[in-house]
């Protein structure tokens, strides 16, 4: 829905706040927390010799059950309790809309393009 834009934004660095509102300025929706709903990817471990760690986040919004899906990689670190990434800059690896069933209050007009 938003793939084209959203390629301007993946291979960038930033921090997720700084990545919440390029999400909104995409989408043209509020998003509820800057700081995403981050999960850790285990899919590659093990893998000791990768000088990065990924990373999924999730930007949901206030007017919409849609959200946005992004991978994004940091620097490797020794204990998981070492990354704060409220505050660290990631890689936006991929960026991807989701698309709802049921749109808040029926109102299926909220997304356009």
């Amino acid at each position: 829905m938003h793939e084209n834009k959203f390629n301007i934004v993946e291979g960038k660095v930033m921090s997720l706040e700084e990545l919440g509102h390029e999400v909104e300025q995409i989408t043209g929706m509020k998003v509820k927390k800057f700081d995403g709903l981050e999960s850790r990817v285990v899919a590659q471990k093990p893998s000791p010799d990768q000088e990065f760690e990924t990373f999924n986040a999730r930007f949901d919004f206030e007017e919409s059950y849609d959200f946005v899906d992004v991978v994004f990689t940091t620097d490797k670190k020794s204990r998981m309790e070492d990354y704060d990434l409220k505050k660290d800059e990631v890689k936006v690896q991929l960026m991807s809309y989701k698309r709802m069933d049921a749109p808040k209050e029926n109102e299926s007009g909220k997304v356009e393009e």
